[in-house]
């Protein structure tokens, strides 16, 4: 039967890249929130993030659903950064009875720290839209992360240098 990934992690933690790794090996379809809002949406979206970021969520759990009717692995890409957010996935697809799999992606800050500045400066040179994040943003986004506890994840990922 197929399932569900819901990969969790601070920004730049291996999560985009895991899912790519995975997708060329096993047949998936990988959901990304933060894909999703770059192409619909035109900038920076302020106080309105949050919860536009909650509904984007909300659609690519329904279509998650759909795609795991049709018998097909789907990575959800969005970090899950806090408690409420991993409970509200799981009870989801619990209700949906879809099996869901908690990767937490748990990697040293100064590899982070340089994951981010590569690509920053790959990205102010390149057409692709993509969230920068700046030493602020980083550090306004680590406060939010609440890293999950051992009975909320299935895997932990240590990304090494």
């Amino acid at each position: 039967m197929a399932k569900v990934y819901m990969l969790v992690g601070k920004i730049a933690s291996g999560k985009t890249t895991w899912a790519m790794e995975r997708k060329a090996i096993v047949p998936l379809v990988l959901l990304s929130c933060d894909d999703l809002m770059l192409d619909v949406f035109a900038g920076c979206l302020g106080d309105k993030h949050g919860e536009t970021e909650r509904r984007c969520l909300n659609f690519l759990f329904g279509q998650a659903v759909q795609l795991v009717e049709m018998g097909l692995d789907v990575v959800l890409d969005s970090g899950f950064w806090t408690k409420k957010s991993r409970a509200m996935a799981r009870v989801y697809f619990s209700e949906k009875q879809i099996e869901i799999k908690t990767y937490y992606f748990k990697t040293p800050e100064d590899v982070r720290i340089e994951r981010l500045q590569e690509r920053n400066a790959r990205l102010a040179h390149s057409p692709k839209r993509e969230f920068i994040v700046d030493a602020a943003l980083l550090a306004k986004l680590d406060k939010k992360f609440e890293e999950p506890l051992s009975n909320e994840v299935d895997f932990i990922v240590g990304m090494e240098k």
